[in-house]
Parts: C-alpha cells; sequence; structure tokens
C-alpha cells in the first residue's frame, strides 16, 4: 500500500464510518477516483468488522438464552415432582 493511501486510511480512521458515508454520498464529485475507491473499501472493511462483532454476541446470547430455556424446563419438572404428592392429594 503506498504512502498515499495509508494517509487516506489514517484520515478514514479519524474521520469514522458514518461521517465518511455522509461526505461520500453527498459530495462524491469532489474526490478523485481512487480516493473514493479506497473510501469505499475501508468502509466494506469496517462494516464487516461491525457484522462480525454483532454475530459474535448474537451467538453468544442465543447460545446463554438455550441454557436458560433448559434450566427453566428442568427447574419446572423438578417443581412439578416436588408438588405431586400435594396435587395428588388434592385429586383425591
Amino acid at each position: 500500500m503506498t504512502d498515499e493511501r495509508q494517509n487516506w486510511r489514517k484520515a478514514f480512521e479519524m474521520t469514522g464510518p458514518d461521517l465518511m458515508k455522509l461526505r461520500l454520498e453527498s459530495r462524491r464529485n469532489e474526490f478523485s477516483p481512487a480516493y473514493t475507491r479506497e473510501a469505499e473499501i475501508w468502509l466494506l472493511e469496517k462494516d464487516a468488522e461491525k457484522n462480525a462483532i454483532e454475530l459474535s454476541r448474537f451467538r453468544i446470547i442465543r447460545r446463554w438464552a438455550i441454557v436458560a430455556g433448559v434450566a427453566a424446563i428442568v427447574a419446572a419438572v423438578g417443581g412439578v415432582i416436588a408438588a405431586w404428592p400435594v396435587i395428588r392429594d388434592w385429586i383425591r
């Protein structure tokens, strides 16, 4: 990667993805094609990083939800087993 592109990427990092998207949407003609292309690549990389983090969080939350569901089922079965003598006496 050339020094110019590295400088662009440093500027992109300082600007941030949201502002960079806004600049590209509203003032695309002011930038050179190479600058625009590099900005788009950088934005795609940032989106990929963001999506990877979201996917990781989703998997962790899903895993804990499954664990909590199984624990709730076990607790419910345990509660029914513990309460069965009382329920049986009510039924009679």
